[in-house]
């Protein structure tokens, strides 16, 4: 057993076919009641700290830190693996912009990471690295994964255990079962620009979305898109955690992001419209995918149109 310590809060890092009794089983232990209360459309998806600390060295549970691994190794949750975020994407995929199915593959069975392990995902950006993982997760068809809500900045705040030492697994079975629902492609969005039926969300900031700051090829958005920064889905503090669902269903239904309608989720480079995404399904929208190229990708295609807000005439 790997040994733990308490950290000081000042050294953590502050920057932004189962058998049916086996199945309850797992849901029994899996379901944080804490998440159920907050009445989401799928509360697994979202763990609390009090229960992955009663969880650390379940060995059906996996704990991926997506920090640094120079925070990593100041001190991390016991028995966490580390995974650098930037091995979730492929900038030589111009297409989809994911990790091939045989090495993505490949990394889960490294980390320990099987069909039937429950993954749990942090880091210390307010979900956006974790968020990424889990997408790719869901994309290759492993749909238990949940995010630690709050993640490192809450775990430290409340003063819970860390250890330095690194934990050591035995590599596991990981299938690759491709999900194409998960992720949309510029072409495909290309095409359903304007639709009634489809809702864009660009999540960054308003400053890229208006193209006053711009970090792709051209500044502005995706002509139509709807501008809801990431960040509105979370509470704002020290300690960010997710907004309650009755929160989040007015922030999105009064934009006219309802669930009769495809949304389809980007940003700059894919983490902050994954996590859009991750907050959509999380409350029940199943018609939700992300364009996970971005506008990394769209920005740098001529063929393709930019929308920016006309400037205002000089009186």
């Amino acid at each position: 057993m790997n040994s733990s310590r308490k950290m000081d809060i000042s050294r953590g890092r502050h920057p932004l076919p189962l058998g049916l009794g086996a199945l309850l089983l797992l849901a029994t232990i899996h379901l944080p009641s804490s998440a159920l209360d907050e009445g989401y459309a799928h509360p697994e998806m979202l763990v609390e700290t009090e229960w992955l600390a009663q969880h650390v060295n379940d060995p059906d549970v996996r704990i991926v830190d997506l920090r640094s691994a120079e925070a990593y190794a100041e001190g991390h949750i016991p028995n966490a693996v580390h995974l650098d975020p930037g091995r979730l994407r492929d900038t030589t995929d111009h297409l989809l912009y994911v990790p091939p199915p045989e090495r993505f593959a490949a990394l889960m069975s490294e980390l320990g990471i099987g069909d039937r392990t429950r993954v749990v995902a942090y880091d210390d950006l307010g979900g956006q690295a974790a968020a990424r993982l889990w997408l790719l997760l869901d994309y290759y068809g492993h749909t238990t994964c949940s995010l630690l809500n709050g993640g490192w900045r809450k775990w430290v705040t409340e003063g819970r255990l860390v250890s330095r030492d690194i934990p050591r697994f035995e590599k596991a079975e990981f299938h690759i079962r491709t999900n194409p629902s998960t992720i949309c492609t510029a072409p495909e969005l290309a095409s359903k620009l304007r639709a009634d039926a489809v809702v864009i969300i660009d999540t960054r900031s308003p400053e890229e979305y208006r193209g006053e700051r711009v970090l792709g090829a051209r500044g502005g958005h995706i002509p139509g898109a709807l501008n809801v920064e990431w960040r509105m889905n979370l509470i704002e503090g020290d300690t960010p955690v997710f907004k309650s669902a009755a929160e989040l269903h007015r922030l999105y239904e009064s934009l006219g992001v309802t669930k009769d309608k495809e949304i389809i989720t980007y940003c700059q480079g894919g983490g902050r419209a994954a996590h859009t995404l991750f907050v959509l399904r999380l409350l029940g929208y199943t018609k939700s995918r992300s364009y996970y190229g971005s506008w990394q990708d769209w920005s740098t295609r001529p063929e393709l149109p930019v929308e920016k807000p006309k400037s205002p005439e000089p009186r």
